[in-house]
């Protein structure tokens, strides 16, 4: 099995390369670099574009452990033209660090869209890529800089569903090649990419963790005139389920005399087409939508509930978990 051999010194670094930080939805990446700290490893962090939520839905940790001083941005501007006129002076900069460079830009071109800067004269032990596109795009910057230490890459739900169905696996074809191992979150998840072509042999399934001391144990009991408080988390979009869940509760509503609420916490770009679905079911005394909540507010909220409900399925477009 192909492995990352790691000389485990106390100065341990590693750099997490991501798509944009700190996002709501992936608190797990906050996670996973606070435990790395806690553990004596150095952490940096790399992302493409900022993060767009507000941070008081972001973690306490990210605030905690200073995350926000060890994050670089590689500033991709979202307008097109301005990604060319800035390709010029990127150019510049990028060959008085590395000449040899000029031998990789051609086929790596999409490197000077990026400000690779916050790269310049940096050594780690391991690159850590999570999602696939991420993967992708940090084999031209590996190539372009002449970054001989090995990388990893977490795939998640969407890499092995959307984006190859879209594009097709010729996407990840550099990524395949370069990426030392790849973290997937289940063994289905790797039936599926070792079927497109990943070797079996550097895919370990490595399902996300959460810290069960954050989760206080509380007997659950129901009495016959209590209402029943149902909670589900996650972002509004297909492969989430929560149309499915509202039309459950439809018809739990319409068999059963007992008292229930469910309350959703998340939002997304199916929060209009959700809200509306509930009125249109007549469940608006039944449902009571939260918002985006931080996770230590989400864990607080838990403690008054009955119980947690988690639908999903694999929306049009291919999307899944």
């Amino acid at each position: 099995m192909s492995s990352v051999n790691i000389n485990k010194k106390q100065n341990l670094r590693v750099a997490f390369i991501v798509g944009s930080f700190p996002e709501i939805s992936e608190t797990f990446i906050i996670d996973q670099a606070c435990d790395l700290i806690d553990r004596g490893v150095g952490v940096e962090i790399y992302a493409f574009n900022r993060g767009g939520a507000n941070k008081d839905h972001i973690s306490k940790r990210y605030f905690q452990y200073g995350l926000d001083k060890k994050t670089m941005y590689l500033s991709v501007p979202a307008n097109k033209i301005l990604r060319i006129i800035m390709a010029g002076p990127r150019l510049v900069r990028l060959l008085l660090y590395r000449p040899a460079s000029i031998f990789k830009i051609a086929s790596n071109f999409k490197v000077l869209f990026w400000d690779l800067k916050p790269f310049f004269g940096k050594k780690y032990d391991l690159y850590h890529c999570h999602f696939g596109n991420v993967g992708s795009n940090f084999v031209m910057i590996k190539k372009v800089l002449g970054i001989k230490e090995k990388f990893i890459t977490s795939l998640y739900g969407q890499d092995v569903s959307k984006r190859i169905k879209e594009k097709g696996i010729a996407i990840y074809r550099g990524l395949i090649e370069e990426s030392a191992l790849f973290f997937v979150m289940s063994e289905d998840m790797k039936r599926r990419v070792v079927g497109h072509g990943f070797s079996s042999e550097k895919v370990l399934v490595h399902p996300i963790g959460i810290n069960l001391d954050n989760y206080n144990f509380k007997e659950r009991a129901i009495s016959e005139n209590k209402e029943i408080n149902i909670v589900s988390v996650g972002r509004f979009v297909e492969k989430k389920g929560f149309d499915d869940l509202l039309r459950a509760l439809a018809i739990v509503k319409e068999k059963t005399s007992k008292k229930f609420r469910c309350y959703m916490i998340g939002d997304g770009p199916l929060r209009e087409k959700i809200h509306s679905l509930a009125g249109t079911l007549g469940l608006n005394d039944v449902v009571e939508f939260k918002g985006f909540m931080a996770i230590e507010r989400i864990l607080d909220f838990f403690q008054n509930m009955s119980f947690f409900v988690q639908p999903s399925k694999t929306a049009k477009d291919g999307d899944t978990e």
